[in-house]
């Protein structure tokens, strides 16, 4: 057989056939195509993210009753809130009073905030500039500024604008990422001060390491006092981040004001009366019962060895479910703890249901989060993935339609 030369099948006549060749796909996607397939997806989906806004107020109002008078808390909600939806979020607690305020890490997320309607105050936590910095002085967005280079285009935008710019003085205490060291600045913060059309309001750090090694973060917290005091900026407020504040000795006495974000989406171990925002769920898509020695997903890399009922659910690492927990996470399914067998596919997951063989397709599973009176706790599943609940919750947030109940 002659092989098949693919150049000589393209472009070529039509053999005299009397009829005309058929007319090409008519298919061009436009600018809003995925628009549509998004929205296909949220009605047709079968992985999605449920997110409990009861939860998520009630985990607000029990930090909000740890600070002590006076203080404040500023809701971390970068990153679409963490996955969880940036508006509703914000629409969740923005009620509950001055003692609130949002931080967001894009200029984007805080205009979108202010064009909604959002009257509190936003904090951007990153710098900006140009064009971005313009726009966050035209829409009262509080800036973070780490010297004096900084403030000063702030101070030009709010001239040029005839508006104020307000903004807090990020610290690098010891994160080593953003900020200056109180060394580098102490000596900036006279003229910082003094430049026209800008306001001074707080200054901040962030915690490296607060909970696993709470004497750096005590030693944190000391350079942070010690710095406003050699500046003379005890007459203003200072805030600490994050969330590990809430269980340091005498932190939030301190430094009344707080950063936080992952108690208040219910995932921080040392709070234990916290609720879970975010379940992480799917369906089962498929059943079958596999006789012993069945090899199992991509490779083989399991092979059951018994007669197995498996289980066919409709999400993967295209979904944000790590591909790391191949044959070593689990799923609920009817409340009960169902294991992975192989690898973690694009779309697809193989789970053991013989313990359960009474599921059925169509039924949800779920892959991190609640079922009824069981809980399959993120921060368990994030161990087992080898990272952080965070990146789980971004991930599943963002990358499948949200329910929110």
């Amino acid at each position: 057989m002659q092989p098949l030369h693919l150049e000589s099948c393209i472009g070529d006549e039509a053999p005299e056939t009397g009829r005309q060749p058929p007319a090409p796909p008519a298919f061009h996607p436009t600018a809003d195509f995925q628009q549509t397939l998004w929205r296909q997806t949220q009605h047709w989906g079968r992985t999605w993210a449920e997110i409990d806004l009861g939860a998520l107020r009630r985990n607000t109002q029990r930090v909000l009753a740890s600070l002590p008078n006076g203080g404040r808390l500023i809701v971390s909600a970068k990153k679409d809130a963490y996955g969880h939806g940036l508006g509703r979020v914000v629409e969740t607690v923005a009620d509950m009073g001055e003692r609130t305020a949002f931080g967001v890490s894009t200029i984007e997320e805080g205009v979108a905030l202010r064009e909604a309607g959002l009257r509190g105050e936003v904090l951007c936590f990153s710098v900006l500039d140009g064009d971005a910095l313009a726009e966050a002085v035209r829409g009262d967005i509080t800036l973070t500024v780490t010297h004096l280079g900084e403030a000063r285009a702030a101070s030009s935008a709010a001239t040029k604008l005839d508006h104020v710019a307000r903004a807090h003085l990020k610290l690098d205490t010891g994160m080593g990422r953003m900020g200056r060291t109180p060394e580098e600045i102490c000596d900036q913060i006279g003229a910082i001060r003094n430049l026209p059309r800008f306001a001074l309001e707080a200054t901040y750090t962030h915690f490296a390491n607060g909970v696993n090694d709470p004497d750096s973060g005590r030693l944190q917290w000391e350079r942070l006092q010690d710095f406003r005091r050699r500046a003379g900026l005890l007459d203003l407020p200072a805030h600490i981040g994050g969330s590990e504040v809430l269980v340091l000795p005498n932190a939030l006495a301190l430094t009344p004001w707080l950063r936080s974000g992952i108690a208040l989406y219910g995932d921080y171990a040392p709070l234990r009366d916290l609720e879970p925002v975010m379940s992480f769920k799917s369906r089962v898509i498929y059943r079958r019962l596999a006789p012993a020695g069945t090899a199992i997903s991509y490779g083989g890399t399991f092979v059951t060895t018994r007669p197995t009922e498996l289980a066919l659910i409709g999400a993967g690492y295209g979904n944000g479910y790590p591909r790391s927990l191949s044959s070593q996470g689990h799923v609920l399914a009817r409340g009960r703890r169902c294991p992975i067998l192989g690898r973690v596919c694009m779309d697809q997951i193989v789970v053991d249901v013989s313990e359960t063989p009474e599921v059925r397709v169509g039924e949800e599973a779920v892959l991190f989060g609640r079922q009824g009176k069981a809980e399959l706790r993120i921060d368990e599943v994030a161990r087992q993935a080898g990272t952080i609940s965070y990146d789980l919750l971004c991930l599943a947030g963002q990358l499948n339609p949200r329910l929110y109940v």
